[in-house]
């Protein structure tokens, strides 16, 4: 059961949400009744034992955040719904990098490596590009609606900026076209509706005090909030996002940022924070309700509450958004432009993209990964790497033949996702 800490955001995916009521009709006498109930019943037992099974196993604190089944041999069939594609497609051949998904970071990765001057294929599963950054289309009473599956507005991708995705696009000389919001509205049971301006830390602290349990007190937390990150957010304008990585060449990668290191020491001290969880110290400053819900709805941005949620991620957040040429930045045309964005810069420097190409297995040698073995047969082979989009538990079972090494990543993956 979710706490109230994260009350809010609940409501605001809850109003994205639509549920589907299933009317059956039943003689009038008991017995029938009893028959109705009892195939009732079945139904939802029937209709738990399809779809619980993937979310059983996976937790993370009070909230849900993934739902994967992280068994080497699946107990269940994943499904494959209409307009998916059935994964068959696909040729042999041999490339420099193969890259496993078409997510953000898998047609970045293709695209930057294309550039560089690498032969690349991208594989995707899906008949669409882009992974959660996708649009889908139902019709209804003659009218078309389009839905997002994945996040649907943005910061800084209407012209150069910190954003890692538009230094990408910048990167690959390609363009966007978005239309641009100043605030963002909610509409929240406990307090109706309300709007989040964006671009102006006045109009945001009058919110607090508009909003908050207690105002003065909320204001004085999100200030101290702030400046007790200021030195850490400061960080994210002297070194790229791009260059952030959790491994030695962290310190290679962000040497452009010795000259504020050197005005400012005591970045050090807060290292530690960079990859740990926001709510760490969010908890250690701020109380109000209000404040707390809100922090958490900003996580979402980046698919998490407050816990869960890297450091690293939100300082450009809690530093960028309160900048008066701040602003919401919203594809045109929808969250699938940003893919078909991607794979023009991959196409334009000899990279391909093969979608309804389903990857059963990473073949590997020597402890190498040498290629793939498609779903239809046909073996891809890489001869400098194969790069992997999809989540790590699928990426375990590609390994094939290689479980024992596959049984300790995985035991590692679920150790880290209980931390």
């Amino acid at each position: 059961m979710m706490t109230s800490r994260y009350g809010l955001a609940t409501a605001v995916l809850t109003l994205l949400s639509a549920a589907t009521n299933t009317h059956a009709f039943a003689p009038s006498n008991t017995f029938g009744a009893k028959m109705a109930s009892s195939k009732t019943m079945e139904l939802k037992e029937a209709s738990k034992s399809n779809n619980v099974l993937q979310t059983e196993d996976t937790k993370r604190g009070e909230v849900m955040t993934f739902s994967y089944d992280m068994s080497i041999d699946p107990k269940y069939e994943k499904p494959t719904y209409p307009g998916t594609g059935n994964g068959l497609s696909g040729e042999e051949g041999e490339y420099d990098v193969i890259v496993i998904g078409s997510g953000m970071g898998g047609l970045t990765c293709g695209a930057l490596s294309a550039k560089y001057g690498d032969k690349v294929l991208v594989v995707e599963s899906h008949i669409k590009c882009g992974g959660s950054a996708h649009t889908f289309s139902r019709v209804h009473n003659g009218g078309k609606y389009s839905f997002e599956v994945g996040p649907s507005i943005f910061e800084g991708l209407d012209r150069p900026s910190l954003n890692p995705l538009r230094m990408i696009f910048d990167v690959l000389e390609e363009e966007m076209p978005v239309k641009t919001y100043t605030g963002l509205g909610y509409w929240t049971p406990d307090k109706g509706y309300w709007r989040f301006p964006i671009g102006s830390t006045q109009k945001f602290e009058d919110l607090l005090m508009e909003q908050a349990n207690d105002g003065p007190k909320a204001v004085a937390e999100w200030n101290a909030l702030r400046k007790r990150l200021k030195t850490l957010g400061g960080s994210t304008t002297a070194v790229s996002l791009l260059n952030l990585r959790q491994d030695s060449g962290f310190l290679a990668t962000t040497a452009g940022s010795l000259p504020f290191v050197l005005t400012h020491p005591d970045v050090f001290l807060d290292l530690n924070l960079t990859f740990d969880s926001l709510h760490k110290t969010v908890d250690q400053i701020v109380t109000d309700p209000f404040l707390l819900n809100f922090i958490d709805t900003m996580c979402i941005f980046c698919g998490f509450p407050a816990k869960g949620a890297m450091t690293a991620h939100m300082l450009y957040i809690l530093e960028r958004f309160f900048e008066e040429s701040a602003c919401y930045s919203v594809p045109i045309g929808g969250t699938s432009a940003l893919g078909n964005t991607l794979q023009r810069g991959l196409e334009k420097f000899g990279g391909k993209l093969q979608l309804n190409a389903h990857v059963n297995e990473i073949l590997v040698e020597d402890g190498r990964a040498v290629g793939i073995r498609l779903k239809n047969g046909k073996i891809i082979k890489a001869k400098k790497a194969v790069v992997s989009n999809a989540t790590p538990f699928d990426t375990v079972k590609m390994l094939g033949k290689f479980k024992l090494v596959a049984v300790r990543l995985e035991l590692d993956l679920i150790r880290l996702s209980s931390c």
